[in-house]
């Protein structure tokens, strides 16, 4: 039971921060949202409360503080400035951390006091209310210039934290002995609890202080380790708030979390309940049939097994999807911290975030989604002074669009920068020899996103934390072609970029197109089909090697799949007729021949032992009604 309200705890907590967050970034446009102020305050007093209740102390006392700064916002004793936004989002940074390093059972790695103090300036002395002792424990007085001064020195400052033994009866002289043995190796600045306590042996099991030395850590904790009846020494260097702040502007919070947990509504468990019982109605009326052998019945029954199965996979696939929502809700955030970084304004708008999607699948878009933004900033929108130049407004635009289309997701991240300079991409894919400019049509977005997404690739002239390494476009392609969707491009220059990600709407079921090669059944998924054609054999042509088959006005190229598998055709080229399989590929369509089609069928994909997953154009499997095996093709990456 415990473990399940440990689980409740931390999955309404996510729930919570999601909210905070989008709350703040409203709040940093709009200082006087009085709104926003009171739904960040009341989601901090329930995680007060939530954490209290679960016995996380350290959070509850977080959360506390926090819940202070927003009520003194919210009595409008403080005015939020930008520096003050700085100093909340860092906090709400901070205790995000600490959720998850106490959901994933790690030691707390945030330095709680040091965000407590930084809150508590922000709170009015008149509203300041008297803190528990975290904070008389944080030696305020050490600042940054005292820290330099000991470098200076060739000293560092050391947190030393001592736990005693439980059954330790002096603790006191334990203590003594320990602060005496320390001293002779640099100087104590402070000791939490005082050394009065300490002394008197009026604390825990536990104390720490704060050690000026030219020692290395690993002394300090062998010296304190002679001394009987010590149960624990942890030795940490001293970090101050103002460093704590500059290394973290130079890393990237993950923000996109694996999603852990989901709430499914009773409805549906109720709804997968009865039909359940519908089956196993059903089947006790297809076992007496089968004994009475009264065949007549046996079509019926049939039916309805097929209905009921049918009915229950619907709603089992129900019960997998999450609104686009759930990832996207974290984006207003993202693009916050990413533009103030770059020095850029930028107004993030998302539309039609309901939209359900496979749980899986959202799992594994996260990332290439937020790559996708990051270069939306730091290569599409333009500086504010920029902007103003070539007569756009200051604030940059980027769009994030979710629809469905049959059984696809379409996801469009567009934005009003500068759009891609195809020149400066084909110069600088000709200079580093991945192509030959001759080769590359201007106007073709593909042969553009080929490029794009070639590993190394980047036209940035400097390496920054959020660009230039080449790494990016190609990660997102290859996490498309894994989930067997696809990315294209669209780009103007001057007027602004967009990348459309067609995603299946799950993994577990799809629907695919059953064809017959030779003896064996494949599957070709439905997303990437674009037609089914029969053609003449003598309409198909040669150029340079390659067949080809004109389809309209377009010229597509034709692929044997026989030939291409290793398989033995059981058709003969000569025949009039022959089926041929057009499918959107990487880069252009592309037709597959084939001895049959036999139709569309919504097919369970089953993962394929590692013997097999590297061979090259096999995603996964099936198997069929009859119990035979079909393999799904990877028509992205077949040839």
């Amino acid at each position: 039971m415990e473990k399940n309200y440990r689980e409740l705890f931390f999955s309404e907590s996510q729930e919570y921060l999601k909210e905070i967050n989008k709350a703040l970034v409203n709040l940093e446009k709009n200082p006087h949202d009085e709104q926003s102020i009171n739904e960040i305050f009341r989601h901090m007093h329930t995680l007060k409360g939530m954490a209290a209740t679960m016995g996380y102390k350290e959070l509850a006392e977080f959360a506390h503080h926090l819940e202070d700064t927003f009520d003194n916002f919210r009595s409008g004793k403080s005015t939020l400035t930008p520096e003050i936004m700085d100093v909340v989002f860092e906090s709400i940074d901070a205790f995000t951390t600490v959720v998850e390093e106490l959901r994933e059972e790690k030691p707390i790695s945030v330095d709680i006091p040091s965000y407590l103090v930084r809150l508590s300036s922000l709170v009015s002395k008149e509203e300041r209310k008297e803190y528990p002792q975290v904070l008389q424990e944080y030696p305020t007085h050490i600042d940054e210039e005292y820290i330099k001064k000991l470098r200076k020195e060739n000293k560092e400052l050391l947190k030393v934290e001592v736990t005693l033994q439980d059954d330790c009866l002096l603790k006191g002289a334990r203590a003594f002995l320990i602060l005496k043995r320390v001293r002779m190796l640099g100087q104590i600045i402070q000791v939490i609890p005082s050394e009065d306590k300490l002394k008197a042996g009026t604390f825990g099991n536990s104390f720490h202080f704060f050690l000026a030395t030219k020692e290395p850590p690993e002394k300090i904790k062998e010296e304190v380790s002679k001394i009987l009846e010590v149960k624990e020494i942890r030795v940490s260097k001293f970090t101050s708030s103002a460093e704590k702040v500059e290394r973290k502007k130079g890393k990237t919070t993950p923000y996109i979390k694996k999603i852990q947990s989901m709430r499914i509504p009773v409805e549906r468990l109720d709804k997968i309940m009865n039909l359940m019982g519908e089956l196993a109605i059903t089947k006790s009326r297809l076992t007496q049939t089968v004994i009475s052998k009264d065949y007549t019945a046996l079509e019926e029954t049939t039916y309805l097994i097929e209905r009921l199965v049918s009915s229950l996979q619907d709603e089992a696939l129900k019960m997998r999807l999450l609104p686009v929502s759930y990832i996207l809700d974290n984006f207003p955030r993202i693009v916050r911290d990413l533009s103030r970084k770059e020095g850029k304004e930028v107004d993030l708008d998302i539309v039609g975030s309901e939209i359900e999607l496979d749980r899986v699948v959202l799992d594994e878009i996260g990332d290439p989604l937020v790559h996708l933004i990051r270069n939306a900033i730091d290569h599409g929108i333009e500086t504010p002074q920029e902007r103003r130049k070539i007569g756009k407004p200051p604030r940059g635009k980027i769009l994030i669009k979710v629809s469905r289309e049959k059984g696809h997701i379409i996801i469009e991240i567009s934005d009003d920068g500068r759009g891609i300079d195809i020149d400066k991409v084909v110069a600088a894919a000709a200079e580093k020899g991945l192509i030959s400019p001759q080769e590359v049509s201007k106007n073709d977005y593909r042969q553009i996103l080929d490029i794009l997404t070639m590993p190394g690739f980047s036209t940035s002239e400097k390496v920054t934390d959020v660009s230039g390494r080449g790494v990016g476009l190609d990660v997102v392609r290859n996490k498309l072609d894994a989930l067997g969707g696809r990315l294209d491009l669209e780009t103007q220059r001057g007027k602004g970029t967009k990348f459309i990600l067609t995603l299946p709407l799950t993994l577990a079921i799809i629907k695919a197109m059953l064809v017959v090669i030779g003896e064996q059944i494949y599957a070709i998924p439905l997303m990437n089909i674009r037609e089914t054609v029969k053609v003449k054999e003598a309409e198909l042509k040669r150029i340079k090697d390659i067949e080809v088959m004109r389809v309209r006005e377009e010229i597509v190229p034709i692929l044997r799949l026989d030939k291409e598998l290793g398989m033995k055709t059981l058709a003969t080229y000569e025949k009039e007729e022959i089926s041929v399989v057009i499918v959107e590929g990487r880069t252009k369509s592309m037709g597959l021949v084939v001895d049959k089609v036999i139709g569309e069928q919504d097919i369970v994909v089953k993962p394929l032992g590692s013997f097999v997953k590297r061979i090259r154009g096999i995603a996964g499997g099936t198997i069929l009604g009859d119990g035979r095996i079909a393999l799904i093709l990877d028509v992205v990456n077949i040839k």
